[in-house]
């Protein structure tokens, strides 16, 4: 039996409980894609400002994801992600209650970090475990967007009846939930000759510490075209990805749309998502998968950019059942390609790269759009992100053809 096939029949145990720190971080994040703009409107606070604070969530993550992803190689991705619930479910409940805007910067910061570390475990536990399988890594894409279906939903219905206070206690419950289901992840990863992280002696300190040479060889892996390739094509992706989740349901808020149809939007575009993902898999089979990643992710870039254009709440939910469906492919195809193209020893530091790429576009985007909200008003920077996003799409199609990616 050969070791793909191994991993192909997984212990029940551990599949869920891969998807399942899964669903329950991204499930944190969608929820607070939702409510933490809402809490800021609701403190009166400028367009900069929304966009200083729902920024500030990828902060640490760009700073740490490098050395997180290292330490779930090192010491295990287990108790690294057992760790940051912790720091997730205490998080918070503090938002209502240290309602300024300082306060909430340090909060998003520390809340995103775990919920970051969360997503990174996941998608390393894919290669650690699962061998970067394509059909492993659309279930767990499919399974975490499921539970951005419900979750946004419910935000939302917590947020119009009962208000910040109940929507912030609801949000420490996915932070609960990973803790929980990882108690179950397996504690030894496929490094060859790696012992059972719970089992070694007590870590010092220092080794706990981000270093300088883990930065550099994490970086020093964009020397492998596919690599260099997925961070670039992941890059833009949550650029366009952070049309969404920072002005996004500020325009739906202006346009008079409540919590709970922002909700149903979102949920709406997680629902397509989640096939999408499943679907990624069959379609390698006809579709070479980098050529696959690159033109779905041109396509949700331009479905996000032309949401003034749409009107009616008909229109923005075809177009986020859209997005959602072509975000959904492109995730799982990522995930597998840059395990593939990674040693096995390194899958927690090739994670933690292309989420370092993707961070440092989460923190410019919302404070770039909230810049240009301020001087053109909030449906230009929907038009001018759309079309830098869509020219810097040459870079990583260049990248490809260059390599011979697409052949």
């Amino acid at each position: 039996m050969t070791a793909t096939a191994d991993r192909e029949r997984l212990p029940f145990k551990v599949r869920a409980a891969v998807y399942s720190s899964g669903l329950f971080a991204n499930s944190l994040s969608s929820m607070m894609n939702i409510a933490v703009p809402l809490w800021v409107i609701a403190l009166d606070s400028s367009p900069l400002t929304i966009g200083l604070v729902i920024g500030a969530r990828s902060f640490l993550p760009l700073l740490l994801s490098i050395h997180g992803g290292v330490m779930m190689d090192r010491i295990g991705t287990r108790r690294v992600i057992l760790f940051f619930s912790i720091i997730a479910m205490i998080t918070a409940p503090l938002y209502p209650a240290l309602p300024w805007i300082p306060a909430l910067i340090v909060l998003q910061m520390l809340n995103g970090l775990a919920a970051s570390m969360g997503w990174i475990g996941a998608q390393t536990m894919i290669g650690q475990v699962m061998g970067g399988s394509t059909r492993h890594a659309g279930r767990l894409s499919f399974i975490s967007r499921m539970g951005s279906v419900v979750a946004p939903i419910a935000v939302g219905l917590i947020w119009d009846l009962l208000g910040p206070w109940p929507t912030f206690l609801f949000l420490a419950i996915p932070g609960i939930a990973m803790w929980a289901t990882a108690k179950f992840l397996p504690e030894q990863t496929i490094e060859k000759g790696a012992q059972k992280p719970e089992k070694r002696a007590r870590i010092p300190l220092r080794d706990l510490l981000p270093k300088f040479s883990d930065y550099v060889n994490a970086f020093r892996m964009l020397a492998v075209p596919a690599i260099a390739f997925v961070v670039m094509i992941a890059l833009i992706r949550i650029s366009g990805n952070g049309i969404k989740s920072s002005f996004y349901v500020v325009y739906l808020n202006e346009i008079g749309l409540t919590g709970t149809l922002i909700g149903l939007l979102s949920s709406a575009n997680s629902f397509f998502g989640g096939f999408g993902a499943l679907s990624a898999r069959p379609l390698t089979r006809i579709f070479n998968a980098p050529v696959l990643l690159f033109t779905t992710v041109v396509l949700s870039i331009a479905i996000i950019s032309v949401t003034p254009l749409l009107g009616s709440f008909f229109l923005l939910m075809v177009f986020a059942c859209l997005r959602g469906t072509t975000m959904g492919m492109s995730q799982p195809l990522m995930i597998s390609i840059m395990s593939k193209s990674s040693g096995e020893a390194k899958q927690g530091q090739a994670v933690g790269l292309r989420t370092t790429m993707n961070r440092l576009a989460t923190v410019i985007i919302p404070i770039f759009m909230g810049g240009i909200m301020e001087v053109a008003g909030i449906e230009m920077r929907f038009y001018i992100t759309g079309a830098i996003l869509t020219l810097l799409c040459l870079a990583p199609l260049w990248g490809m053809i260059k390599a011979g990616l697409h052949r």
